[in-house]
């Protein structure tokens, strides 16, 4: 599966319900509790593979990496140019 665009995100509800990690709540929210679902499960069954999963999570975070840098060096750059 490959991330095109974040999902929506998970209510503050749905984040403590998954007890999702204060470091993980972010716009892959959505796909970290895919993930540990999964691995909950691969935990009761070996034959459960999660890297599918890991993987969009992984990915989701990059993006948001790439979307959070670029969104600073837009506004360094608007800063910049007030001067």
């Amino acid at each position: 599966m490959t991330v095109t665009n974040f999902p929506p995100l998970l209510s503050e509800d749905d984040m403590q319900k998954y007890k999702v990690p204060l470091k993980w709540r972010d716009r892959c929210a959505a796909y970290f509790v895919l993930f540990n679902t999964c691995l909950i499960r691969q935990s009761a069954n070996s034959s459960v593979d999660c890297s599918g999963d890991k993987h969009s999570w992984e990915e989701c975070e990059n993006l948001d990496l790439i979307r959070r840098t670029k969104q600073l060096n837009d506004k360094k750059e608007e800063l910049k140019n007030q001067d």
